[in-house]
């Protein structure tokens, strides 16, 4: 009899201990999942605008001036870009291993165009690529550039832990962005070629320094199917003096 009760009492302490581990292990799996996804989208957002500068330093952006030192597999060119917080922008690149230059002028997010001998409308591809190009007001803006947004996964990259967001951009596509789960800077954007759906080009924010009492990048990396375009910042001026519209439409 004392060895039956002995025997059930085992029986009962190790279903126990059993439920026990079952729910410590339940328990640790939902504070690691917690842990992971500490902050909601917005949050990820706003913290992350809010390490570049307060909202007030960043509404006193009106115009935004910049050129950068550029490296291609075709080899070395020049990117400068004016834009203005209305969707205007200045763009134009100068390459060492051709003659021609590129120019275009954006009027807004939907209108713009080439300047060479004549006008010539922007596609709404062209657009894309050319405002993507806008590196500093897509950091300051991506709130306003990218919606529908949804928190992925947590994701490491190159050794960093990062809050990976899924969000569509201006032509309505698919694109990733990630931001530093330490510092909450935005780290990289993937989207889709905007002329081969196929192709995800991915683009890389780094060597982050104050301007203005900004945090901005000075460094962007594209990669586009393994070939490489960097951007090194020789200028960036906020609010410049010398900012000037230019109608393209008056002067041709």
């Amino acid at each position: 009899m004392i060895p039956k009760i002995i025997n059930e009492r085992l029986r009962l302490t190790r279903v126990i201990v059993l439920f026990g581990v079952l729910f410590l292990s339940s328990c640790k799996n939902k504070m690691d999942q917690s842990s992971k996804n500490i902050l909601t989208v917005n949050e990820v957002i706003e913290t992350s605008l809010n390490t570049i500068g307060d909202k007030a330093t960043r509404e006193k952006v009106k115009n935004l001036v910049s050129k950068a030192n550029c490296v291609s597999p075709n080899g070395n060119y020049t990117t400068e870009i004016q834009t203005a917080t209305n969707g205007y922008s200045y763009f134009k690149q100068v390459f060492s291993y051709k003659p021609e230059s590129f120019e275009a002028v954006i009027e807004n997010k939907t209108s713009g165009y080439s300047i060479g001998d004549s006008l010539k409308p922007l596609s709404k591809e062209s657009l894309s690529v050319i405002r993507g190009h806008e590196f500093q007001n897509i950091v300051l803006e991506v709130n306003q550039r990218f919606h529908d947004f949804e928190l992925i996964e947590n994701e490491e990259k190159d050794g960093i832990n990062n809050y990976k967001l899924k969000a569509k951009d201006e032509l309505g596509k698919t694109n990733f962005i990630f931001f530093d789960e330490k510092t909450r800077l935005l780290t990289e954007i993937h989207f889709p070629n905007p002329s081969d759906e196929n192709e995800m080009i991915k683009t890389k924010f780094s060597n982050w320094k104050k301007t203005n009492n900004l945090q901005l990048p000075y460094h962007v990396e594209i990669n586009q199917s393994g070939k490489l375009y960097t951007f090194d910042y020789t200028k960036l001026i906020l609010n410049s003096p010398d900012f000037k519209y230019k109608n393209v439409k008056n002067e041709n």
